[in-house]
């Protein structure tokens, strides 16, 4: 057995009705999920137009995405349990509601305050989407429609996060910036839609109300999400340098300390440790950031490069990474048919290696790669993401029963913010550091007054002085062009060594699978060697 007796039992589940129209819950789930990836990547991605119209600065401009997202990690921990307790019908719809009407004000107001509020109301309401929905997943769907819902978790992070880029340019294009938040106004209301006719009615559950730790929920939940805070913003305020990033992980950290150690002591836990300290449960989640951290290559490392290196907008860089997002509608579905043939640890191996495939043929990149250069390693890279993700969730889903999906909900929900965002901060950091490196080797070479170095910048200076150009010494503006040229080849280099950086990740990853052992019997996959 994968759970004992005693920890199957801590908490006994209520009876709770299935759904009498499963493909529209699968749906609803789809389509709440898919809102909050889709606003995260958005607010991420769309911070510049954002700026731009609301007149903020750089530094206020970056705890707008920073707010939203760390709220939705402070709601996470409550919001599977609370699905329980209250039903995932109510807490959809409310919250629901609330997101709807949070949405409408923001690109109206211009106080600084009053909209890093409406994010943090905004991030606590959309935060209860997913692990509300992984929860009525387990608990409200019959069996077999399990896998669905698990796919259909998987199709949306997929999709969402890679075609965010293609829905912000064309907001950005069009001058229509304000629907990063009122798309929400219409795409809300239809997963409240779903919900309403998808999800029964049931009463609130007042034995488990008194049971619920609501220690352990204010403990991970205010902790996780100023560690995420701490992460987000590291980057940018160079780490340890930093009094607020230094006091955010300490404050976070000390927080998280007291969660394990409440948890521990519980009658009650809101996550019981020893269900995570199992191979197949822990496993898993180590696995999931690590596939956060993979999905880095598409999320970060392509799109800077096409910026920095390529100067294409965000709806150009978004016709690329569709090679990722479309194939998903073929892919999932695929990877649901050969879960149920093929042992689960397969195809994860399977898509792990193609993660890192795909970022290994980027190390052969040039500042020459335009988009068609990627579309190999993309495709290879969508495959990847679509078999790891899918068969990751399914197998760790396959190893707990329904008394535990708030927890696993949450834990999933949690490895899969902290890994990406894990992984976001250290590439980033990464790229930023070797850039500095490799333009101080490069730049070594690059020496006033020897021969090579005055033939290349009289060279770029003989288009500023053979016109009228009004920028100055053309010396000068040759030098200039020279030193461009020094920083581009440096985060070309950088780039390089992210994709390796992924590449080599991704393959611990598949040392890790090797750890697992086949499932229990479940009505998910097949178990090898378990009778």
């Amino acid at each position: 057995m994968s759970l004992s007796a005693t920890t199957a039992a801590a908490i006994p589940p209520s009876v709770v009705p299935r759904s009498e129209y499963p493909v529209v819950g699968v749906a609803a789930v789809m389509v709440g999920a898919f809102i909050s990836t889709l606003n995260a990547r958005l607010t991420t991605q769309g911070l510049a137009d954002i700026r731009g119209a609301l007149s903020l600065g750089f530094d206020e401009g970056s705890w707008i995405s920073t707010i939203f997202s760390a709220a939705q990690m402070l709601v996470t921990p409550a919001a599977a349990w609370m699905s329980t307790v209250l039903s995932t019908r109510r807490v959809l719809l409310w919250t629901g509601a609330v997101f709807a009407a949070a949405s409408l004000p923001p690109p109206l107001v211009h106080d600084y305050d009053t909209l890093i509020a409406l994010q943090f109301v905004r991030g606590l309401a959309v935060g209860a989407f997913i692990p509300a929905a992984l929860g009525f997943v387990l608990r409200s769907l019959a069996p077999q429609w399990w896998i669905w819902g698990i796919a259909a978790y998987a199709f949306r992070f997929v999709f969402s996060q890679n075609i965010g880029n293609a829905v912000e340019g064309w907001y950005s294009e069009t001058g229509h910036w304000e629907w990063i938040f009122w798309q929400n106004a219409v795409l809300t209301p239809l997963m409240m839609l779903l919900t309403a006719v998808a999800m029964p009615r049931r009463p609130v559950d007042r034995e488990l109300l008194r049971r619920t730790d609501w220690a352990g929920i204010v403990y991970a939940g205010v902790g996780f999400a100023l560690i995420y805070a701490r992460l987000d913003q590291g980057n940018r305020l160079d780490w340890f340098n930093s009094g607020v990033v230094t006091g955010l992980l300490l404050g976070g950290g000390l927080l998280v300390l007291a969660f394990l150690v409440h948890e521990v002591r519980a009658e009650y836990p809101l996550i019981p440790l020893r269900v995570l300290a199992q191979p197949n449960v822990a496993v898993p989640a180590l696995l999931i950031s690590i596939y956060g951290f993979g999905a880095t290559a598409t999320s970060f490392v392509l799109p800077d490069y096409m910026t920095r290196i390529q100067g294409l907008r965000a709806l150009q860089i978004g016709d690329t990474l569709n090679s990722i997002a479309l194939p998903q509608f073929v892919l999932v579905p695929l990877v649901v048919l050969l879960l149920k043939q093929i042992d689960a640890r397969v195809l994860l191996v399977f898509g792990f290696s193609m993660i890192a495939i795909g970022s290994w043929i980027n190390t052969g990149l040039t500042h020459d790669w335009a988009s068609g250069d990627f579309t190999v390693s993309q495709l290879i890279e969508a495959v990847g993401l679509a078999f790891g993700l899918t068969a990751l969730i399914t197998f760790g889903v396959a190893n707990i029963t329904p008394p535990q999906a708030a927890a696993i909900a949450t834990t999933i929900q949690i490895a899969r913010f902290l890994g990406s965002e894990i992984g976001s901060a250290l590439i980033q950091t990464f790229v930023r550091v070797r850039e500095q490196v490799y333009s101080n080797l490069i730049g070594l070479h690059v020496i006033a007054g020897l021969p090579a170095t005055e033939q290349a910048t009289t060279q770029f200076a003989g288009p500023f002085g053979s016109r009228a150009t009004g920028m100055g010494d053309p010396a000068a503006q040759g030098t200039g062009v020279l030193a461009n040229l020094v920083r581009r080849e440096a985060y070309v280099l950088s780039y390089i060594d992210a994709f390796w950086l992924i590449a080599w990740v991704s393959l611990a990853g598949v040392l890790l699978i090797l750890l697992l052992r086949p499932p229990p019997p479940n009505p998910l996959i097949p178990s090898p060697g378990r009778s």
